[in-house]
C-alpha cells in the first residue's frame, strides 16, 4: 500500500509492569498495535532495560512504518530520557538506562518518555473520560498502583520527583513490604501483584488474578479479596480528597476496570467520607498511556 504524503504517523509503546502496547497512529487513528511481554527473561537483572529496549525496537521493526517520532510511557521513572526502576519486584534492580538515545541510535528516529500515569492522565484529558474536566486525579490498577493528576486544565508534572505517585503512598504504617522498599504503600495491598501474592499463598494459587475477577467474582473469598483490596485504594482516594481538594477520579487498568472491584471502590469511598467524590471508568480502556504519548507529542514536542 502506498501511503499518502499527507498522512501522518506516530508510535507510541506503553511499558507496563507486565504487558508492552507499541501503537501505530496514523491521522491521530490506531492503525495497528503489536503486544509483547515485558519481561523477555523472568529472573532481575540489571541487563534487563536494554533487553526491553532490545524487544522494542523489535516490535517497532515489525509494524514496518515509518515515522518522524517515537513516544513511550513507561513504569518507573523517567528523568532527561534515562529510565530508573521504582519497584525492583516487578522490573528488576536499574538505575538511568538511557532509554531514548539508546532506541534513537537504534532506529534513528526522535524518542521522548514520560512516566506511564502521567501519560494515562494526558490521554484522558485530551481524549478520554477528562475532556470536560478542569481538574482531576487519574488511578491505574493493574500490575502496579499508579496516578497523574490534570489541574488547571494542565498536566501535573514534577518527574523525577514522583508526584502523582499514588501506589506508594503509605496507608499502614510498618505494613506490607512493596516492591519500591517501603512498607504499607497501596501497592502493597490493591494491586494485581498484591492479588497474585495473597493467591500464591492459598489453596487458589492455579488461579491467575484475571481467572477469579472474570469468572469467580460471585464466590464469597473473592468478593472478600475485592473488598480488602479496594478498601486500602480508597483510603488513598480520601487522602488525596483531603489534601488537594481534587472531586474527580478516573479509574483505569485492567482491574480499576474491572466492574465489581470499580463499584467496590465507590462503595467503599462513600463508606469512609461524605464528602463529594465523583469516581469514573478511564474511557480509553488499554490505551490512555500511548494516545497520551499522541497528546504530548502534538502539544510539547512539535518540531522535534
Amino acid at each position: 500500500m502506498v501511503l499518502d504524503m499527507t498522512d501522518k504517523n506516530f508510535i507510541a509503546v506503553d511499558i507496563g509492569g507486565t504487558k508492552i502496547s507499541i501503537v501505530l497512529f496514523r491521522n491521530d487513528k490506531i492503525v495497528n498495535q503489536v503486544k509483547l511481554q515485558t519481561n523477555p527473561i523472568d529472573k532481575p537483572t540489571t541487563n534487563k532495560p536494554k533487553l526491553i529496549a532490545d524487544n522494542i525496537i523489535n516490535g517497532i521493526l515489525n509494524l514496518n512504518a515509518s515515522t518522524d517520532q517515537i513516544g513511550i510511557a513507561t513504569t518507573g521513572v523517567i528523568n532527561d530520557g534515562s529510565w530508573s526502576v521504582l519497584n525492583k519486584k516487578i522490573l528488576g534492580e536499574f538505575n538511568k538506562f538511557p532509554l531514548c538515545n539508546y532506541i534513537e541510535s537504534k532506529l534513528n528516529t526522535p524518542v521522548f518518555a514520560i512516566s506511564d500515569t502521567e501519560a494515562a492522565a494526558l490521554g484522558e484529558f485530551k481524549f478520554g473520560a477528562g475532556i470536560k474536566l478542569s481538574e482531576f486525579f487519574y488511578i491505574t490498577v493493574s500490575t502496579g498502583v499508579g496516578g497523574g493528576m490534570v489541574l488547571n486544565n494542565q498536566l501535573y508534572r514534577k518527574s523525577p520527583n514522583l508526584a502523582g505517585a499514588f501506589g506508594h503512598m503509605v496507608i499502614v504504617q510498618n505494613g506490607k513490604l512493596c516492591g519500591c522498599g517501603r512498607k504499607g504503600c497501596i501497592e502493597a495491598y490493591s494491586s494485581g501483584t498484591a492479588l497474585k501474592q495473597v493467591l500464591e499463598h492459598s489453596e487458589y494459587k492455579d488461579l491467575s488474578v484475571k481467572d477469579i475477577l472474570l469468572t469467580k467474582s460471585d464466590q464469597t473469598w473473592v468478593i472478600e479479596l475485592i473488598k480488602e483490596a479496594a478498601i486500602y485504594l480508597s483510603e488513598g482516594i480520601v487522602n488525596v480528597n483531603s489534601l488537594l481538594g481534587i472531586e474527580n477520579f478516573i479509574i483505569g487498568g485492567s482491574i480499576g476496570l474491572n466492574e465489581n472491584f470499580f463499584n467496590e471502590i465507590k462503595n467503599q469511598t462513600s463508606l469512609i467520607t461524605s464528602d463529594k467524590i465523583n469516581l469514573k471508568k478511564a474511557e480509553l480502556k488499554n490505551n490512555p498511556e500511548v494516545f497520551g504519548c499522541l497528546a504530548y507529542s502534538s502539544v510539547h514536542c512539535k518540531g522535534i
